[in-house]
């Protein structure tokens, strides 16, 4: 799977120079120490958690086809 230069890759980093902060969890949410990093370096602020399973870098347009 090739990440750079993938359409949603780039949303991800444009969201990220607007000042979205990127941190690791599952689908049940982030991870305790992500949240004391977000609260840290954010402060007590509104706004909403985004999920991007792996899956979602899976298009199959920049995939090398097998064969």
């Amino acid at each position: 799977m090739e990440i750079d230069g993938h359409p949603t890759q780039d949303l991800i980093e444009e969201l990220e120079r607007r000042g979205a902060i990127r941190v690791d969890g599952t689908s049940v949410g982030p991870s305790p120490d992500a949240v004391r990093f977000v609260a840290e370096r954010a402060g007590e602020v509104t706004g909403f958690w985004f999920f991007v399973p792996p899956q979602t870098f899976l298009t199959g347009v920049d995939e090398v086809p097998l064969g």
